[in-house]
């Protein structure tokens, strides 16, 4: 198949890039290469996949060469290019992950995230209306759960007491998706995903910054005097898991081709657990400073995971990789990479 996968140079982006060329798909990515602070790790994944960073224009696209994968500068707030290139592609699928992250700047910066969050998954969608797309999956996130959040966390939650703009703008943009599924019949499966980390993770995701302050050295803060647990999910899964949902469009559901899916671990781990475990693999031990803050000052709460009963009894999927496994492969690929072919 045809597909195109937008946010193509980030975290869930490169894995999901790299899955489907394996997997023998034509791949054309889109990213805007926005953030200057994430610029060396974007570019190192992106010359994993195979593109040369050098030679990189906002004129056309680059091919990889390691596979069926092409690379276009272009951002999904630039309604034009992004109706022209789904016009003139003719994709049988659209997997939208370009979104902007992280609680306290989308607090700090709210018209930003809506403009990319909410306005660019809307272009999405227009483009797939109208270049005939038979699927589009979206990548929302589990903090659409707000103020009245209780895990096990699940699809049909009340989540419509957002606590941030990053909240608010994926919760927007996942109603979106049901409306355009509604409207125009689009196949759209929406899938949250919970507190992913791996490789060439995201550098602001709280694994990462983990990790970093480890090898530096440097102390990390701690809310609730640390006591958080979260449902940490390997990169893996939550891949498998799309590829899962690629393979099964939804059909009608009240009247809409659209489904919703937690996919996480469905396993609670207390954070300093899930510490002490990446201290293991990178044989230092994180400095920690605890304060009783509540986590609801940052939008979200003590606990969330989730639960993911629905993607186990309508895909059949079931995400396999316990923290215990997967952290001390993530510590070992960090000392290996970091100050080597990333900063943060």
């Amino acid at each position: 198949m045809k597909i195109l996968v937008t946010g193509a140079a980030g975290f869930i982006g490169y894995h999901t890039v790299n899955r489907l060329i394996s997997d023998g798909h034509e791949v054309v990515g889109i990213d805007n290469l926005c953030d200057n602070s994430t610029h060396a790790i974007k570019f190192a994944r992106l010359s994993l996949l195979g593109i040369d960073i050098a030679a990189l224009t906002t004129q056309e696209a680059q091919q990889s060469s390691i596979g069926a994968f092409r690379f276009r500068l272009m951002d999904i707030l630039d309604r034009e290019d992004v109706l022209n290139l789904c016009n003139q592609e003719k994709f049988d699928i659209i997997i939208h992950l370009a979104a902007l992250a992280g609680t306290k700047p989308s607090i700090l910066d709210p018209e930003a995230f809506f403009d990319t969050n909410t306005k660019g998954t809307q272009n999405m969608l227009d483009a797939a209306r109208n270049s005939a797309v038979k699927h589009v999956v979206f990548t929302s996130s589990y903090v659409v759960h707000g103020a009245h959040a209780q895990s096990p966390l699940k699809e049909n939650d009340d989540v419509d007491t957002p606590m941030s703009m990053y909240a608010a703008s994926k919760r927007a943009a996942e109603l979106l998706c049901h409306s355009y599924a509604s409207a125009y019949r689009i196949p759209v499966t929406v899938l949250r995903l919970f507190t992913a980390f791996g490789a060439w993770g995201r550098p602001s995701s709280k694994p990462m910054q983990i990790a970093k302050a480890i090898a530096d050295g440097t102390p990390i803060t701690l809310l609730n005097d640390g006591h958080l647990v979260r449902d940490f999910t390997y990169v893996d899964d939550i891949i498998d898991g799309m590829m899962m949902a690629l393979s099964m469009p939804p059909t009608q559901v009240h009247g809409a081709p659209y489904s919703l899916y937690n996919i996480g671990r469905s396993k609670p781990v207390s954070l300093l657990s899930f510490i002490q475990a990446i201290e293991s693999a990178m044989g230092k031990s994180l400095i920690i400073e605890t304060v009783p803050d509540s986590p609801l000052t940052k939008g979200e709460s003590v606990e969330m995971y989730a639960d993911t009963g629905k993607l186990e009894a309508e895909l059949a999927y079931s995400p396999v990789w316990d923290y215990e496994e997967a952290a001390p492969i993530f510590g070992r690929w960090f000392i290996e990479n970091y100050q080597v072919n990333f900063n943060m």
